[in-house]
């Protein structure tokens, strides 16, 4: 089964899963430190190896706005401004600029209401912006109605709102929570041989509606016949109970579904039991400070990210940590920011492949054209609207599956899945 033919429902009930999805994972991912695979040390050691090319870009700016909650109640997500902004850096400085001219950013922090979302988009609209990137912002069901209305094109770097993953103006280069959690559950059942899966999740209306939809049923359409859903407490940090009950039954795949402090109490419980099941987790948990605090319990543990590990020997991921080294040294190598910088040079190259790229419906039909085209650090994306049934917005179904040994992430499929 594929994601699009399970993703093929009414685009309301997919896009408000994928909601609840995000909401659930999003709200300990900053302010526990989101890093990528080895955090600051990366970053030393790729401003060692790499040096990055000095080609400026010259003439006239474009316009690129961003809508970021830098603080709201979910956490602290100003590193996904910073990585921007280092972006906007590496792309004027080192990459000659979208199609030869520098890209000038401006920056607005929501509270994360949809009324501040709104009066950011509205002065942003004034600079006269070709896009809009839109960072971690709670209250984009504001900011996107008055960009639409202004026919300005929205870049999704980490979708949450229904909105974000269904408006016609609106582009994500990556997967998401839903799409990664989908192709997860896939290549569980199709490289892992699942037999009895069992999914913890946080007891709450959101986290239940994502593991039914993205795993359970994923996982049954995928001929895994027993999957057995146990909830736990929000609150409640001694899950060997709960795990436990997972196990029962001979239970071979555990999925995770959780911000990250329950996954570290997982990982807790998974030792003190002595658990042998393969455990598969959500994405946010593939942060340093889970795998740290799991120890030896987290080796083995698989996640599905939307981008490249940033530890990966890669020539974009080398150039990434070599920005973030030079332009935003305080900034982890997590996936939040990454996917932040990722979508600001993916879209310079939009920008670039269009004459106009000041006028907002030619940088449109610029993303409309893209066909199997090549991203930074991100799978290849088609924005024709059907890489997902349900969510136009998605320009991509695949992801990577990184497994945790030793502390550290390696690429397990050693390609883009997308099942």
């Amino acid at each position: 089964m594929s994601v699009e033919k399970f993703s093929r429902r009414p685009a309301r009930v997919v896009a408000g899963a994928c909601t609840a999805l995000a909401l659930t994972l999003v709200a300990a991912c900053a302010s526990n430190g989101d890093a990528g695979a080895n955090g600051k040390s990366d970053k030393a050691d790729s401003a060692r190896q790499v040096e990055l090319p000095v080609k400026k870009a010259q003439g006239k700016p474009i316009v690129v706005g961003m809508i970021n909650n830098d603080t709201n109640a979910a956490g602290n997500f100003a590193n996904m401004g910073e990585a921007t902004r280092a972006a906007v850096k590496y792309v004027n400085n080192n990459l000659g600029g979208a199609g030869g001219r520098p890209i000038r950013l401006e920056y607005c922090n929501s509270n994360g209401t949809t009324a501040a979302s709104a009066n950011c988009a509205a002065q942003i609209l004034e600079q006269k912006p070709a896009a809009v990137i839109g960072g971690l912002d709670l209250g984009s069901d504001g900011s996107l109605p008055v960009l639409a209305k202004a026919g300005v094109p929205y870049v999704a770097t980490t979708p949450i709102s229904a909105t974000e993953l269904t408006s016609p103006d609106s582009f994500s280069f990556f997967a998401g929570a839903a799409g990664s959690q989908i192709a997860a559950s896939i290549y569980a059942a199709k490289e892992l041989h699942t037999k009895k899966a069992a999914v913890l999740f946080n007891e709450n209306p959101q986290a239940r509606l994502a593991a039914e939809r993205f795993v359970r049923d994923v996982l049954k359409a995928q001929g895994v016949k027993k999957v057995t859903m146990v909830p736990f407490g929000v609150n409640e940090t001694d899950v060997a109970g709960p795990l436990s009950q997972a196990l029962q039954g001979g239970t071979d795949t555990v999925f995770g579904i959780m911000p990250e402090p329950g996954c570290v109490n997982v990982l807790k419980a998974k030792q003190s039991l002595a658990s042998t099941a393969t455990y598969v987790f959500t994405g946010n948990c593939a942060a340093p400070g889970v795998l740290k605090a799991g120890g030896s319990a987290a080796d083995g543990s698989y996640f599905p990210v939307s981008v490249q590990p940033a530890n990966a020997d890669t020539p974009d991921t080398k150039a990434f940590r070599a920005a973030i080294a030079k332009y935003a040294p305080s900034v982890d190598l997590g996936f939040y920011p990454e996917s932040a910088f990722a979508a600001t040079v993916s879209l310079s190259r939009v920008l670039g492949k269009t004459a106009k790229p000041d006028d907002p419906a030619a940088v449109i039909k610029a993303f409309h054209a893209l066909k199997n085209e090549p991203t930074f650090v991100g799978p290849p994306v088609t924005c024709d609207g059907k890489q997902v049934a349900g969510l136009p917005s998605v320009c991509t179904n695949q992801v990577r599956i990184v497994k945790s040994e030793n502390g550290q992430l390696q690429d397990a499929a050693g390609r883009w899945y997308s099942g």
